[in-house]
């Protein structure tokens, strides 16, 4: 995961509250590969990691993070448009969102 997400996440997202971005972003083929690439990990990954032993008290520092329930990072947004669209060979993504 990358630094900067995970320090979203770690945070909860402090600090954003009121922050708004409205625009059009156009999404490479590398980045959709790349998310692509995540989502097909993480179907991957072990679901139900075992219990740690008895007097354990942390994970491995080389433990994969954990990622954030999708449905809790979508409750902080307020999300006025998100639109998906192919133009010119390109991916396009319109938004309008806020943080609440």
């Amino acid at each position: 995961m990358h630094p900067v997400q995970q320090h979203l996440f770690d945070t909860d997202f402090a600090g954003l509250s009121g922050s708004q971005v409205s625009g059009t972003l156009v999404l490479s083929e590398e980045l959709i590969n790349l998310g692509l690439t995540d989502f097909i990990d993480q179907l991957r990954a072990d679901p139900a990691p075992t219990p740690a032993p008895a007097g354990t008290t942390s994970a491995p520092a080389s433990a994969p993070q954990a990622t954030p329930d999708p449905k809790a990072l979508l409750a902080k947004l307020n999300i006025k448009q998100l639109k998906v669209r192919a133009q010119d060979g390109k991916f396009l993504l319109d938004l309008d969102v806020s943080v609440d």
